[in-house]
């Protein structure tokens, strides 16, 4: 129940989680559910399937609707019923639409992800006080600390083959796999650093990309995180007991 849950709660948010996504790198106001078409930003409506101004239809939408829903459901079943579930299913969709605005414009845009971060965070802290595991706070707070200064190192390291926009991303990441421990954390680590290699080396062999390329590196942690957060109670199985 509490999966179907999550994942009716993320359908519905996530019209508004893409056409935040489409406008926040430029300077308009966000205006979540308006139907904003990701080519000329004009505002169709959802009701359209084809953009009136020009011409794109309606082709990445349903998928990732599904995708997000399908990430929340199982965030969701690993938690269980608790006060941190919201401040997960909040983080699942902050995070979704970040993935967009990397992948549409190698960008970790600063005022979806730091206002966005803020109140998960928040979200965060009330509900494992109220779930009585405030404890679990402190390795949140060291995990996004390690994962940060990690990500802050290879920013230093890369000169431009890893953006900022990523150290900051670490903050959001780090703190929820590690509010499960330090074990999700790492394996959020290790899985992006497999995504990332799996992604780049098919890419190379199709000659879709040289040695030069640059790829955005934030949906593979964001990825990583989702995945370390799924599998944290293994299966089907609820970690927060």
């Amino acid at each position: 129940m509490v999966s179907l849950l999550a994942a009716l709660v993320a359908l519905a948010a996530f019209p508004a989680v893409h056409d935040l996504a489409v406008r926040a790198p430029g300077e308009d106001t966000l205006a979540p559910y308006s139907g904003t078409c990701p080519r000329c930003l004009h505002l169709r409506g959802w009701a359209k399937a084809q953009c009136p101004e020009c011409g794109r239809r309606i082709r990445r939408e349903p998928w990732l609707g599904v995708a997000t829903a399908l990430a929340a459901a199982l965030v969701a079943a690993t938690l269980g019923w608790s006060w941190v579930l919201p401040a997960y299913l909040l983080f699942v969709l902050l995070t979704t639409a970040l993935l967009l605005t990397d992948l549409d414009h190698m960008r970790i845009v600063d005022r979806l992800n730091l206002p966005g971060t803020v109140m998960a965070l928040a979200l965060l802290i009330a509900g494992a006080f109220l779930d009585g595991d405030g404890r679990r706070l402190v390795v949140a707070g060291q995990g996004a600390g390690a994962y940060a200064l990690g990500a802050l190192i290879l920013f230093l390291i890369a000169r431009g083959g890893f953006g900022f926009g990523d150290v900051k991303l670490a903050v959001s990441i780090g703190a929820f796999t590690g509010y499960l421990g330090w074990g999700v954390l790492g394996r959020a680590v290790v899985t992006t650093a497999i995504l990332g290699g799996l992604a780049s080396l098919a890419l190379l062999a199709l000659g879709r990309a040289s040695a030069r390329t640059e790829l955005p590196y934030g949906p593979f942690m964001i990825v990583g995180g989702w995945v370390a957060i799924i599998l944290a109670g293994g299966l089907g199985g609820t970690i927060l007991t």
